[in-house]
């Protein structure tokens, strides 16, 4: 049984890089290190693919690049510049979370990221790699969102924390820092290895 995340990679940010070391030195004594996003996985997930075989593999890699052509129109020849700023949660308790995330916010202030993430979803929809219904829960458009803290990441520690503090407006660090977005990987959700990026890309598309 084999997961797969078609992601949106960051280029890797020292700025990015500091300051996530730094956040977590801030949250060390909320939750387990271990919750805390590896800098160098820092990635925006399109969605998840369900790939059980190896023709469903080739597949997803197929369509890939069959929509990898519409990339340059939908972002009309121009870099991915942006920031990550400003914390949110995934639910509405403050105090029993377990994702919290950064929101992508694009330099330029279009909506090219978000085109590009909704159309490829849409295209994998139509490809049936994802199903409309059960896998993305009746949602074409994609929520994008730069996870920092995921409790569900290890099985140690508790499976929330309380987040209230990082989430009130006397919290001292929301802006992570620049980017530039450079391309999208299919990547195995269990298979890793030891290079910058930490994850197995089983193709990869250039943005930039």
């Amino acid at each position: 049984k084999q997961w797969y995340q078609r992601r949106v990679r960051a280029v890797y940010s020292n700025a990015i890089s500091e300051n996530l070391g730094k956040f977590e030195d801030l949250v060390q004594e909320m939750i387990h290190p271990h919750h805390v996003q590896n800098p160098e996985k820092l990635h925006l997930t399109v969605s998840v693919l369900k790939l059980f075989s190896k023709n469903e593999i080739e597949a997803a890699i197929s369509a890939l690049n069959e929509f990898a052509p519409r990339i340059p129109y939908i972002l009309c020849g121009r870099p991915l510049r942006g920031s990550l700023k400003n914390l949110e949660i995934m639910n509405d308790e403050p105090d029993s979370v377990r994702v919290l995330y950064s929101e992508v916010t694009l330099t330029d202030e279009s909506d090219r990221l978000q085109q590009l993430a909704d159309q490829c979803l849409e295209f994998l929809i139509e490809k049936g790699l994802v199903d409309e219904h059960t896998d993305t829960h009746n949602r074409k458009d994609v929520k994008l969102h730069c996870t920092l803290i995921n409790t569900r990441w290890t099985g140690s520690g508790p499976q929330t924390f309380d987040a209230t503090q990082i989430l009130s407006d006397d919290w001292e660090l929301t802006n992570f820092g620049d980017f530039v977005l450079e391309k999208m990987q299919l990547n195995s959700m269990q298979k890793e290895h030891k290079g910058k990026e930490g994850y197995e890309s089983l193709l990869t598309l250039k943005l930039v």
